[in-house]
């Protein structure tokens, strides 16, 4: 299940998010960061999520650190 991180809020809390990915995603820390400041230059993010419920876990906390997320099939 695809998951696109399509663009960023004010007050977007990327250090959050960058430790998110890490945690839910088991991205490195560099490629997270690159996930970041490619979010903040207004590139969408395609993160594949195979489990569902990591997935909208994700999703859920994304949102709540100022992400604009959606999921693609």
């Amino acid at each position: 299940m695809a998951k696109i991180m399509e663009s960023w809020r004010e007050g977007l809390k990327g250090v959050s998010l960058v430790k998110l990915q890490n945690e839910i995603l088991g991205l490195g820390l560099k490629e997270a960061k690159t996930n970041l400041d490619n979010l903040l230059d207004d590139i969408q993010i395609i993160l594949e999520i195979a489990d569902e419920n990591s997935s909208k876990y994700f999703l859920e906390e994304a949102d709540k650190l100022g992400v604009n997320c959606k999921f693609i099939k």
